[in-house]
């Protein structure tokens, strides 16, 4: 939607409370002007929005409150999503609403009272007649902006994503700016894949040890929005390095019965379904979700790498591999917020994950000598089976204060997963029929108790300052066991030397103090936040324990400078950490490639970084601009390493700290809406990476650009009917011993609106021209490899939905005679 011109004015002239009174209590017209002066500004207003034709919730109208006695404006806000408006903080005496939105006439409201012994006034549900010009011309609708865009985070709206229509999480967020999604899976935010990934603002057991496995199976029907905040502020938990995305998860509000059901096809053998329900009154909000996902995604793989050691003939090996893996996923969610009074709701919360799957993977080698002729080929095999459950229940409590922005707030919230993979491995080498020669049997165990309270207090109605507590309590139980085939007792046998099991504890307690004001036209935010964290492992097999316990602290500091409404410029400054994760840590050695080892570090330290970020964000006529230019400085930078033996041609991935990393760029995003036609809109990141690795080895260094960039156009092809194509590029980008080579690719949907707009049907395809390929080199002294890694990404789906219930807008008219009433209690009403 076209960012609106709206001018929301608060007037703290004295002058709006000081006026002698002119109304019914005689008693009351001569108060001092100091007496006055000093009333507090307890008032609220509240109310909702809609559509005189239709009954649409009017979302993003503007809302000002007028003081009768001299038309000054002393209050306003914007209407939300649903509609729905609230304005605190306002002064007694006889006020009004006027009301403005683009499309809709100006609306002024008869005058109300506000007076200390009732300081509240619902003006219940306020119909918007259209205007002549827009019946004229064209007909706006109050829909969500599909990405809001301000300076200190991105929201964006899936319900407009049509594109992913029966997709996954993971396919949504290749749409979103500053984000990217290589072919595994793997998210990166600005190009760092250390990013904190939160689900309704809370670590969750829904991603357990493997996130990026679950992301992609998570179906983004469950989903209401995701946020992307690139710089956090000292509120936030410091871990993260480029920052932090949280998946909001769906939790319907409308008042009364309401419920959405959807259902989709997609090809290859993938359907999915989801259904929302939630009933509302004045005391509780009850909702519950679920859905399924049944998919069957391929795979396919090459890789050749050659081979020059000193002393040694040259020679070289392909491997091309392929699978076809198969899962299920079930999500379900239930959950109450009771509103025990006007000052306090207690929500709780409960939602429950499962996932099963299975994962056959061919793998065949052929070895060759400087001449190219074969002297050794072999097919390995593996059956994977897994399954993987979690759950997480949370408990909400807050507390405000009439009269007053003072808020309190505490949550409790207790998350597990346990996750199992089991392997069956077959080899041509091994001539025992079809008797796997090896199984692996993988247990992981992940548990957290997270504890918070925060506070917020106004102060002089110029600032605030907000302080907070939290402790994050994990515990990781990795087992893993591997069982060869004895040929001899015809047994599977335990073997010692692959088998682990890894135990991980990690305690971070943390503290912060904020205070954020204003002066005229300057926004300001300083705060710090200090984190004591106590980590400690122990690995079985390698008989080896070790600890690290560290106190930090990181400061952070923005400031805003608000040239008019529209155009405003930030800066902002923040410190945080990137802690090892347990794989990274882990010193047990994966032998599953013979040819290819993986093992952990346990010895590697936590990474540092502080970064620097300024935007400025203003209309450039019709199209809305927000430009970023942002600096990252890490020290310790956590990396994989891949050694070389040239003894055995094994070679052994690790993980090691580099000295350094440097980190800038800049980011555009871009954004023109036309009514008639639709919108486009084009981000644009630019960035360059500087590694410094001396440490590891003398030489190790690199140099990388990279930019990637996307389109995404939503085109209105008929009154019910819309389009949306979306195009992404991620350039080459290269690393101190390997170098990516670029993917693209294109995704197109079409929506048609029913039944008057309570269902709809989708078709989407993605990755039309099926361009998506993971292309990687990696090099060394001693050898060169070339690899690539295709993952089954264009597909079609074709789904369909309908949303039923109707919202109870009678409960604020209820309301509203409920407190006229009580106000004709013979009550003194006092008018300034």
């Amino acid at each position: 939607m076209k960012k609106l011109n709206i001018v929301l004015i608060v007037s703290l002239l004295v002058a709006s409370i000081s006026h002698g009174q002119d109304g019914s209590s005689g008693r009351m017209k001569n108060i001092p002007d100091s007496v006055r002066k000093n009333m507090p500004k307890i008032g609220t207003v509240s109310g909702i929005l809609l559509d005189a034709d239709g009954g649409k919730a009017v979302s993003y109208a503007s809302i000002a409150v007028i003081s009768v006695r001299d038309s000054a404006i002393v209050g306003g806000a914007l209407s939300d999503e649903n509609g729905r408006f609230s304005i605190d903080e306002l002064p007694m005496g006889r006020l009004s609403l006027r009301i403005t939105f683009i499309g809709y006439a100006t609306l002024n409201l008869d005058p109300f009272i506000l007076n200390p012994m009732q300081p509240e006034y619902d003006a219940g549900s306020i119909r918007l007649n259209a205007s002549l010009a827009r019946l004229k011309e064209v007909e706006v609708s109050a829909e969500k902006l599909d990405l809001i865009n301000s300076l200190d985070k991105k929201v964006y709206n899936l319900d407009k994503n049509i594109v992913n229509t029966g997709g996954t999480i993971t396919e949504a967020m290749q749409n979103i700016p500053s984000v990217t999604v290589d072919i595994d899976g793997n998210v990166a935010l600005r190009g760092s894949e250390n990013v904190t990934i939160l689900i309704d603002g809370k670590p969750s057991g829904m991603l357990g040890a493997d996130r990026k496995a679950v992301l992609n199976q998570i179906p983004a029907s469950a989903v209401e929005q995701i946020e992307v905040i690139t710089n956090p502020s000292a509120k936030y938990d410091a871990s993260g390095m480029a920052g932090i995305i949280n998946i909001k998860t769906k939790k319907e509000k409308m008042q009364g019965m309401n419920g959405t059901v959807s259902a989709g096809i997609g090809t290859n053998d993938k359907y999915n379904f989801s259904l929302g329900l939630n009933n509302r009154s004045s005391k509780v909000n009850l909702y519950t979700n679920y859905s399924f996902r049944h998919e069957k995604r391929s795979s396919t793989g090459d890789s050749y790498q050659l081979n020059f050691y000193p002393g040694r003939e040259t020679y070289s090996f392909t491997n091309i591999s392929s699978g076809n893996r198969k899962s299920d996923f079930h999500t379900g969610k239930l959950g109450a917020d009771f509103y025990l009074n006007k000052n306090n709701t207690l929500g709780i919360n409960a939602s429950l994950t499962t996932r099963s799957g299975t994962d056959p993977d061919q793998n065949d080698y052929v070895f060759r000598d400087s001449e190219g002729n074969i002297y050794e080929q072999y097919q390995s095999t593996a059956m994977g089976n897994e399954k993987n459950d979690g759950a997480d229940v949370n408990l909400d409590y807050r507390r405000t204060w009439t009269g007053s922005k003072r808020e309190l707030s505490a949550t409790a919230g207790y998350s597990s997963n346990q996750r199992s993979d089991k392997n069956e491995n077959w080899s041509s080498t091994y001539a025992i029929g079809d008797i796997p020669y090896q199984k692996s049997d993988n247990e992981n165990d992940y548990s957290s108790l997270i504890l918070q309270a925060d506070f917020m207090q106004p102060i002089a109605g110029i600032g605030k300052l907000e302080a907070g507590l939290k402790s994050t309590l994990r515990d990781i139980d990795n087992n893993q066991k591997l069982y060869s085939y004895d040929q001899a007792s015809r047994v599977y046998l335990l073997n010692i030397l692959k088998s682990d099991q890894f135990i991980y504890t990690e305690q971070v307690f943390g503290a912060y103090l904020m205070y954020t004001g204003n002066w005229k036209k300057l926004d300001y935010n300083a705060g710090l936040r200090a984190e004591q964290t106590l980590a400690e492992g122990d690995s079985k097999s390698a008989m080896t324990t070790f600890s690290n316990d560290y106190l930090s602290f990181f400061p952070s500091a923005f400031v805003k400078y608000n040239f008019s409404d529209q155009r405003e410029l930030q800066l902002g400054y923040s410190r945080r950490v990137n802690r090892p994760e347990t794989r990274s840590l882990n010193p047990y050695t994966d032998y599953s490639d013979s040819l290819f080892l993986r093992t952990g570090n346990p010895y590697i330290k936590p990474e540092f970084i502080q970064s620097y970020e300024l935007a400025y964000s203003t209309p450039l006529g019709p199209v809305d601009m927000t430009a970023t230019i942002y600096y990252r400085y890490t020290d310790n930078m956590i990396s994989r390493f891949r050694t070389l033996d040239t003894a055995t041609t094994v070679s052994t991935l690790s993980y090691v700290n580099f000295n350094s990393s440097e980190n800038i760029g800049a980011e555009l995003v871009l954004r023109y809406e036309y009514k008639r036609i639709g919108s486009v809109m084009g981000t644009a990141n630019f960035y360059q990476n500087k590694i410094k690795a001396g440490n590891i080895e003398s030489d190790l260094q690199s140099d990388s650009k990279q930019w990637n960039g996307r389109l995404n156009f939503n085109i209105k092809a008929g009154k019910s009917t819309s389009l949306q194509i979306t195009a992404n590029y991620m350039s080459p980008r290269v690393s101190p011993t390997s170098k990516f080579k670029g993917m693209s690719g294109v995704d197109a949907g079409i929506k048609q609106d029913l039944w008057k707009g309570k269902g709809s049907i989708s078709l989407n395809v993605s990755d039309i021209f099926n361009t998506r390929n993971f292309r990687i080199s990696h090099f060394d002294d001693f050898y060169l490899s070339e690899y690539t890694r295709t993952r089954e990404s264009r597909v079609a789906t074709v789904s369909l939905s309908y949303r039923f219930g109707k919202q109870d807008t009678n409960l604020f008219q209820r309301k509203k005679n409920q407190r006229s009433q009580q106000q004709s209690d013979g009550m003194d009403l006092i008018d300034y």
